[in-house]
C-alpha cells in the first residue's frame, strides 16, 4: 500500500513538473554589452514563449523580470531590428502591460518567421499573437475600448482594415 501511494505521489509530482512553465536563466546574460546581448539572442524566443504561456498577472515577479529582460534585449541586440507600428501602438492607450506583451509578440513573431521582412506583416502577425493570448480568459488580459474594437475586427477577419 505504501509503495502504491508513493508511486502515485511520485507520478503526480513528475506530471506537475512537466507542465510547469520555466523561464530560462536570465542572470547569465549581461545585456549591458553587445556581446552579452548577442549571447542572449539564443534565449529571446524561449523568454517570449514563456510570457505567452503564463497568465498576465501584473505583480508576478518572474513575469515582470522576463518582460524587463526581453525589453532590454530588444533595445540592445544588434542582431535584430524591431519596428514599432504607430497605428498599432496607438491602440494600447499607454497600457504598459499590453505594450510589453506586444513587444514579446514582436520578438516571438520575428524570430519564428525570419524570412518575413515586411514590417507591416511582422507588426500584424505580432498583434495577432497578442490578440489570441488576450482572447483566453485564463490569461487575465483586460482590454480597453480600442483593443476591444481590434479584437472584434480580428474575430471578424478584418483586422488589417481596422488599423
Amino acid at each position: 500500500m505504501k509503495k502504491l501511494l508513493f508511486m502515485l505521489l511520485f507520478t503526480s509530482a513528475v506530471a506537475f513538473t512537466t507542465y510547469a512553465q520555466k523561464l530560462p536563466a536570465l542572470d547569465r546574460y549581461d545585456l549591458e554589452t553587445e556581446e552579452g546581448a548577442i549571447d542572449a539572442d539564443s534565449i529571446a524566443l524561449p523568454v517570449a514563449d514563456y510570457l505567452f504561456k503564463v497568465p498576465a498577472i501584473k505583480d508576478d515577479p518572474t513575469r515582470l523580470r522576463a518582460m524587463s529582460f526581453l525589453n532590454k534585449w530588444m533595445e540592445e541586440t544588434p542582431s535584430f531590428e524591431f519596428i514599432l507600428d504607430e497605428d498599432i501602438m496607438a491602440n494600447f492607450e499607454d497600457d504598459k502591460d499590453l505594450t510589453d506583451l506586444y513587444m514579446a509578440a514582436l520578438t516571438k513573431y520575428q524570430l519564428q518567421n525570419p524570412d518575413i521582412e515586411d514590417d507591416r506583416k511582422i507588426s500584424i502577425g505580432a498583434l495577432k499573437i497578442l490578440l489570441d493570448y488576450a482572447d483566453n480568459d485564463d490569461n487575465y488580459v483586460l482590454l480597453r475600448d480600442d483593443m476591444n474594437r481590434l479584437m472584434s475586427a480580428y474575430k471578424d477577419g478584418r483586422l488589417e482594415q481596422a488599423l
